[in-house]
């Protein structure tokens, strides 16, 4: 399942609307996303590392969802990382939806941009206290060893983007695909052994991760989540 254009209203019901970015820049070995760690004093996600964003405010003005999640994800990078990037520079990703039931629920669009020629990264030192360039498949690798903390849709978006040898051939892609729709569906029968599903995964519907069919899932084990999707997501021309 993909959406263009806006969150379900209803099933986003109370969420918070929010924005981030996926920032790139190119390297010898290929692109290099940047990722940005909270504080340890932070009320949510304390020292977890993420793409740099965070919720719509009221002066993110604009006449559609589409203008003000972009004016906040421009202003949030400035925030946090000191990047000043204009709002055309920002290519639709994908949608985030928090599980419904949890006490804190976001709705968020995610971007995708290069950094700019002449922008150098500093973090702001309060919400966000370090920064580091990587390479999408080399941050997998260290959270699947344990090593780097990272949210679901962090490793599913990283995981997304090592699929690219360069900054432009992920960025022609967002533009080129319709944003996925991440509402996941989570099953927590075993407490040690947590199942995300998303739309499009065969037991999605049902919530059953037993379903067979085409899968569509995260799991997360031991803080450890690793990804599988059995589909391509579909381009706009396909539809």
């Amino acid at each position: 399942m993909a959406i263009d254009g806006s969150l379900s209203l209803v099933e986003r019901d109370r969420a918070v609307l929010a924005s981030t970015v996926l920032l790139l820049r190119p390297s010898a070995s290929g692109p290099e996303v940047l990722l940005l760690k909270r504080n340890s004093n932070a009320r949510n996600m304390a020292d977890v590392w993420m793409f740099p964003g965070g919720k719509v405010d009221e002066d993110d003005h604009g006449p559609s969802e589409l203008d003000r999640v972009k004016t906040a994800a421009v202003r949030e990078l400035q925030e946090e990382a000191d990047v000043l990037l204009p709002v055309a520079a920002l290519t639709h990703f994908s949608h985030w939806l928090t599980p419904a039931g949890m006490k804190r629920r976001f709705a968020t669009w995610f971007f995708v941009a290069e950094l700019p020629e002449v922008a150098s990264v500093s973090v702001d030192g309060e919400e966000m206290v370090e920064a580091r360039w990587v390479r999408p498949e080399d941050a997998v690798a260290e959270h699947q060893a344990g090593k780097l903390r990272l949210p679901p849709p962090t490793v599913v978006s990283l995981i997304d983007l090592s699929q690219h040898r360069s900054v432009d051939a992920a960025v022609a892609t967002a533009h080129r695909r319709i944003p996925p729709y991440f509402f996941p569906k989570v099953c927590t029968d075993d407490p040690e052994d947590v199942v995300m599903l998303y739309p499009g995964d065969a037991g999605y519907q049902s919530g059953n991760r037993s379903v067979e069919g085409a899968k569509h899932r995260a799991m997360w084990v031991d803080g450890v989540i690793t990804y599988q999707r059995d589909f391509s997501f579909p381009d706009r021309d396909s539809l």
